[in-house]
C-alpha cells in the first residue's frame, strides 16, 4: 500500500503540468481567436499556470487537492457540456479541438488532486491554520472560481438541442450564411402579409425557446426568421452570453429577409427576448432596416448596474469574460437607443428581476417619444406571454401592425 501511494504521489507534478498546459492552450485559443484580444489577458493566461506550478508544491495537501480538483472539475464540466456534446451531436469542428484538450486537461488536474492526497502529510493541523485556510478558500471561491465559472459559461454555453416539434406550424429549415464563412441555423415561416420579423432567443437558448412567439406572429400573417445565435443551437461559431459577437448574426438575418421574394424590405421588424432583445436594440441603433422592434426583458448588465450596483466579484467576472473571449464588451444600450428614433419601440418589462422594469424605463427615456413601455410586474423574466396570453398577443400584433403600416387590412389573415 505504501509503495502504491508513493507511486501515485509522484504523478502529481506531471499530471499538474500536463493539465495546466492543455487548459492554457485552450484559453489562449479563445483569447487569440477573438476580434479584440487583450495583451494583458494573454499574459495573465500564461502567467497564472506558471505561478501555480511554482506555488502549489509548497502548499499543503489539502490546498493542492482543493485547487487542482476545483479547477479540473470546472474545465471538465464546461468542456464536456460545450465541446464534447457538440462533437458527438453535430460532428467535431475546429473550435472543438482545444476544447476537447481542455476536457482532458481538467481530468488530469483532478488526477493531480487525487495524487496530492497520496503524498506524505505534515503534522497535525492547527486551529488557526484551519481558520485561515477556510477564509482563503472563501475568498478564492468569490474572486477566482465563481468569476471563472461564469466566464467559462459565457464562452462554453451548452448547446441545448433544437427539437423540430417545438414549432408546430409549417416552416422551412434554413442556413443563413454569415460574413465570416459560418452559418446560422434558423426556421423560416413564409410571410402572408409582406412583412417579416427577425426573432432572437435569450441567453443559453435557441430558436426552439421562442417557438411560441413565432407561432403568435405567424397567426397574423407575419413571416418569421427565428435564428440560433452563434454558438447556440445548431449555428456555427462560439457562444457569448453577453451578446458580444451577435451583431454579424443580425446583419446576416436581415440580409436573408431582404432577399426573400415574399417580404417587402421596408416591412422588417425585430422581436427579441432577454439577450435577444438587447442584441436587437443594439442592431437597430445602427441598422435602419429594422423598421420596428419589440424587446421583452432586455437589461444589459452595465445598464442594470445603474439601478443595482454590482458587488466586486461581478466586476472581476466581467474582466475575465473580456479577457478569455477576446471580444470587446458590448455598449450600454442607454447610450445607443437614442439612435433608433423615430422608429417605434415596444419595451416589455417583467418583475422577475427587480432591475428589469427600472432598466426598461431608462431605455424608454433614452429612446424618446417613439418608445412604448408595457410593464407586467407579476410575470417572471420574459414570462409575459404566459402571464397574460391574450393581452400579450393583442399588444404585440397591434404595435407591429401600426409600426409597419399594415393598419387594419390583416391581409395575412384572409
Amino acid at each position: 500500500m505504501h509503495v502504491a501511494r508513493s507511486r501515485l504521489a509522484r504523478l502529481e507534478r506531471p499530471l499538474l503540468a500536463a493539465g495546466l498546459a492543455l487548459i492554457t492552450l485552450h484559453l489562449l485559443d479563445l483569447a487569440l481567436s477573438g476580434p479584440d484580444t487583450l495583451l494583458v489577458a494573454v499574459l495573465a493566461i500564461v502567467a497564472v499556470p506558471v505561478a501555480l506550478m511554482l506555488a502549489l508544491p509548497r502548499a499543503t495537501r489539502a490546498t493542492r487537492f482543493a485547487v487542482t480538483a476545483s479547477l479540473g472539475a470546472l474545465f471538465t464540466g464546461f468542456a464536456a457540456a460545450s465541446h464534447l456534446l457538440h462533437a458527438v451531436a453535430q460532428g467535431p469542428a475546429w473550435t472543438d479541438v482545444t476544447g476537447l484538450g481542455a476536457l482532458v486537461g481538467g481530468l488530469l488536474l483532478i488526477g493531480a488532486g487525487i495524487a496530492a492526497l497520496a503524498a506524505p502529510g505534515g503534522g497535525r493541523p492547527r486551529v488557526l491554520h484551519g481558520l485561515l485556510w477556510i477564509a482563503g478558500a472563501f475568498v478564492t471561491f468569490l474572486f477566482v472560481l465563481m468569476p471563472l465559472g461564469v466566464a467559462l459559461l459565457n464562452s462554453h454555453s451548452p448547446r441545448n438541442p433544437v427539437h423540430e416539434t417545438a414549432l408546430t406550424i409549417a416552416h422551412e429549415e434554413v442556413r443563413v450564411p454569415m460574413a465570416d464563412g459560418g452559418a446560422l441555423a434558423a426556421w423560416y415561416v413564409p410571410s402572408r402579409n409582406r412583412a417579416a420579423v427577425v426573432l432572437v432567443h435569450g441567453a443559453t437558448g435557441n430558436r426552439a425557446r421562442v417557438a411560441d412567439r413565432a407561432e403568435l406572429l405567424a397567426r397574423h400573417g407575419y413571416g418569421v426568421l427565428a435564428i440560433d445565435l452563434p454558438g447556440h443551437g445548431e449555428s456555427d461559431g462560439r457562444s457569448s452570453e453577453m451578446g458580444d459577437n451577435a451583431q454579424p448574426a443580425v446583419d446576416a438575418a436581415l440580409d436573408y429577409l431582404q432577399r426573400r421574394p415574399d417580404v417587402d424590405s421596408g416591412q422588417i421588424a425585430g422581436f427579441g427576448v432577454s439577450l435577444g432583445g438587447e442584441v436587437l436594440l443594439e442592431a437597430a441603433s445602427y441598422d435602419d432596416r429594422l423598421r420596428a422592434l419589440v424587446s421583452d426583458g432586455a437589461a444589459r448588465p452595465q445598464d442594470a448596474e445603474r439601478v443595482e450596483p454590482s458587488p466586486p466579484p461581478v466586476k472581476v467576472t466581467v474582466g475575465m469574460i473580456r479577457g478569455i473571449s477576446g471580444m470587446r464588451r458590448v455598449p450600454s444600450l442607454i447610450d445607443v437607443v437614442p439612435e433608433i428614433a423615430p422608429r417605434p419601440l415596444l419595451l416589455i418589462g417583467s418583475g422577475g428581476d427587480k432591475a428589469e422594469i427600472p432598466v426598461t424605463r431608462l431605455y424608454a427615456q433614452a429612446a424618446g417619444s417613439s418608445a412604448q413601455v408595457w410593464e407586467i410586474p407579476e410575470a417572471g423574466h420574459t414570462g409575459g406571454l404566459r402571464a397574460r396570453p391574450p393581452e400579450y398577443e393583442r399588444r404585440v400584433i397591434g404595435f407591429l401592425d401600426e409600426a409597419l403600416g399594415l393598419g387594419g387590412s390583416r391581409r395575412g389573415d384572409l
